[in-house]
């Protein structure tokens, strides 16, 4: 069957035979040359698709109660309740309110001094100045970063069999921090992290930013990994997050085959892959001069201390190496042997290629030394005390002079870009040049893409500027309701639209598509500043709503998708971790800065890292108060999660991670009732009540406060006083009352009211 005019099935993509409209919008090559792509045509079914509309901002509706409606987007949630005569839930308590909104703009519990100034506070505006005191809040980019860096899927090692560190990833995570706690416009936030190296060449922030393009996991060991499968890897990661987080599409699927449903064809996979084909994943020194040679003089030092140590350890090692090389080279035969000894030089070619195989079956390495020494115990312990000795060396030396990981072009011109059959480098099909998917340029003509978009700089291709400005222009109808959506699940547990990451025909619709655009407008129209619609959104009177269920609404809107309620939401793993030190009074506020090893469960530690291992592979922070930063600032490694984080679905950072599950599983009981973590925070806590307060009957208040935000009932303070008397019977010696406290304030910890925001 001819390609013109083949129809694939589902995306209302039409493979065309000639130069349409929307190839020459695209500014593609002209028809003729066998060499390069043809060009598609969509159907009206790909091009009438809603998410490729214009933003329509609309006007919010009337409604009849409106004196409910707060700001605009209530008269949108109110419309639709009101279409099913219902009527919004009515506005929670104080103490509610001030849990839920510093719990989404912080991340942080409120203190019991922030609540009792808020209840007290009788202004009319007391709630929209507590926002805003939020909002400037540095804990609120900690709290939103952390949101970014699970799209990012951010990490502080690379992933695989190595899983090795990355020394300054952490520098994209401070950015991205101070990035929305300064309010960065969106469109220079998108801008900066696909092209900073273009669009601010000598800025060293700029820079840092485009590490966006290096957080996914990379296989960097060596061997027999073919240098084009690497590098197509690295591409396809690149590929699939730019398209999944900016557009809001999976583009990722078109990498082997057209998209199965949406208008995405392999084509336009390889044409967005193009702009980044210049691109190369370097740690750019960002270090100054001063910095650099203070680093040189201390690897100098270390180096000159550790060397007699090194020496020691060779010619302890030096007769077990050579006794296991003798013994390989025993078993080979004699032909071999011949070519093991013959010099380089004066080796065949054929004795040159079978050479190579025979030196990898000889090599010794060092986990061979090892078992053979282990025979001789004390040449054993011996080596080992080397070993530990030459490691407290190596752990004097500062960390390396400063390096951006960064995502730049090394030159104007870029390799040639081909489709790949089936994604197989070795099947090279037409050539594509850069370009955007082409149903968004045929269905949005204000969004032409030609080949004067791209702009060549000194040592830069432009490509990946030219596709920032695209994506980032006032018109495109993706990039803005993206975030804009993002947002609104961030504040009520569930999207306009409930898939994220897939605006296409086979993720969820919108389920207030005039709020979405009128939210996506309002975004623009202010420059592009996210905290406003933040403002707008925790703000309105459908946030302030109840959380408590309602009978009346169950059988119409069972997933409360209409918001005639508030969305009542368990804490996410780094928020209950973070919100268990907070009360506890041990959270350690400072930010930024590289990624802290707290400790690992002993029996966590002993299953992955061997306990003959004398180089410690998890070198704990040798201060406590480090371990007690907050969730965002521990060393993020992919191969080894922190048990409470994982059994409170952190994501796994393999992946972008648009939206956390929130399973249940007796896991995350067995982490807060018995784990090392929570049994800490439970001390702690009961040391501060019983430091702050004389009483029994006033320390149970004030833990409640600190907990929960609010005072028992009569009924609890009686249960907790009974409780803390069967505690204390059961521990003798001058300890029960404070074991009695703790085991209070443990079960305190794992109250649902303390795990959910109300």
């Amino acid at each position: 069957m001819p390609l013109a005019g083949r129809r694939i099935i589902g995306t209302g993509l039409l493979v065309a035979g000639g130069l349409t409209a929307a190839a020459a919008l695209a500014g593609d090559p002209p028809r003729g040359n066998p060499a390069v792509a043809a060009i598609e045509r969509y159907g009206p079914d790909a091009l009438e698709h809603w998410a490729y509309q214009p933003v329509n901002r609309g006007t919010p509706p009337d409604v009849k109660a409106s004196a409910w409606a707060r700001n605009p987007i209530d008269r949108f949630i109110l419309t639709e309740l009101e279409g099913i005569d219902f009527s919004p839930a009515p506005e929670a308590s104080r103490v509610e309110l001030i849990r839920r909104v510093t719990y989404d703009l912080t991340g942080l519990p409120p203190t019991p001094a922030e609540v009792q100034a808020f209840q007290g506070d009788r202004r009319t505006d007391a709630y929209e100045r507590l926002v805003d005191r939020l909002l400037a809040s540095p804990h609120f980019g900690e709290r939103w970063g952390q949101h970014w860096l699970d799209l990012a899927h951010y990490a502080d090692s690379n992933g695989f069999e190595l899983d090795a560190e990355r020394p300054d990833a952490w520098r994209y995570r401070d950015w991205v921090v101070r990035s929305l706690n300064e309010d960065m416009p969106y469109d220079r936030f998108v801008a900066l992290q696909l092209a900073g190296d273009e669009l601010g060449p000598g800025d060293r922030e700029a820079l840092i930013a485009t590490g966006f393009g290096r957080c996914g996991p990379r296989e960097v060991v060596g061997g027999n990994v073919i240098p084009e499968v690497k590098r197509q890897s690295e591409l396809t990661e690149i590929t699939g997050t730019v398209g999944s987080v900016f557009l809001g599409l999976t583009v990722g699927c078109a990498r082997c085959h057209d998209h199965k449903f949406d208008a995405i064809p392999t084509t336009d996979y390889y044409r967005l892959q193009a702009f980044f084909a210049a691109s190369e994943l370097d740690d750019v020194p960002i270090a100054g001069k001063a910095e650099a040679e203070a680093f040189a003089a201390a690897q100098k030092a270390v180096d000159r201390k550790a060397a007699p140590l090194r020496k020691q350890l060779a010619e302890l090692e030096a007769p077990y190496r050579q006794s296991i090389r003798d013994r390989r080279l025993g078993m080979l035969s004699a032909e071999e042997r011949t070519v093991v000894n013959t010099p380089a030089a004066r080796r065949t070619p054929a004795q040159k290629r079978l050479a190579q195989g025979l030196e990898t079956s000889l090599r010794v390495t060092w986990e061979d030394v090892a078992a053979a020494v282990a025979a001789d115990p004390p040449v054993h312990q011996r080596r080992e005390a080397l070993k530990r000795a030459i490691e407290e060396i190596q752990r004097s030396l500062p960390r390396p002079p400063a390096h951006a990981m960064a995502l730049v072009d090394h030159g104007s011109t870029s390799t040639e870009t081909f489709v790949l059959r089936r994604g197989d480098y070795r099947n090279r099909g037409p050539k594509v040049e850069p370009r955007p998917p082409g149903v968004l340029l045929a269905s949005h003509r204000n969004l032409a893409f030609t080949e004067k978009s791209i702009v060549p700089a000194p040592g830069k291709t432009g490509r990946r500027a030219a596709l920032a400005r695209w994506l980032t222009a006032p018109d495109n109808p993706l990039t803005a309701r993206v975030i804009v959506n993002r947002l609104w699940q961030g504040h009520f547990g569930r999207g306009i639209v409930a898939s994220p990451s897939d605006f296409g025909v086979r993720g969820e619709p919108p389920t207030h598509p005039e709020l979405l655009d009128w939210l996506a407008s309002e975004l623009v129209r202010n420059g592009w500043r996210l905290k406003p619609i933040h403002r707008l959104m925790v703000t309105s009177s459908t946030y302030r709503q109840s959380s408590r269920p309602r009978h009346d609404l169950a059988a119409e809107d069972p997933e409360n998708s209409l918001l005639g309620r508030m969305n009542r939401r368990r804490l996410d793993a780094e928020g209950l971790r973070d919100a268990m030190l907070a009360v506890c009074g041990e959270l350690n506020p400072k930010a930024e800065g590289p990624g802290v090893l707290a400790p690992l469960e002993k029996e966590v530690e002993s299953l992955i890292f061997t306990e003959a291992e004398v180089v410690d592979l998890w070198p704990e922070d040798p201060d406590p108060a480090e371990h007690r930063r907050r969730s965002l600032y521990l060393f993020r490694k992919r191969n080894v999660r922190y048990p409470l984080l994982e059994s409170f679905d952190a994501p796994d950072t393999q992946t972008a991670c648009p939206r956390r599950e929130a399973s249940t599983h007796a896991l995350q009981a067995l982490n807060l009732l018995n784990g090392e973590f929570s049994s800490g925070c439970a001390q702690a806590l009961a040391r501060r009540v019983l430091a702050d307060v004389p009483d029994e009957p006033d320390r149970i208040r004030r833990l409640y406060r600190i907990v929960l935000a609010r005072e028992p009932t009569g009924a609890e303070r009686d249960r907790a006083l009974a409780f803390l008397k069967s505690q204390a019977g059961r521990v003798e010696g001058p300890s029960s009352h404070l074991e009695a406290w703790a085991d209070l304030a443990l079960a305190m910890l794992n109250c649902n009211e303390f795990l959910y925001v109300p």
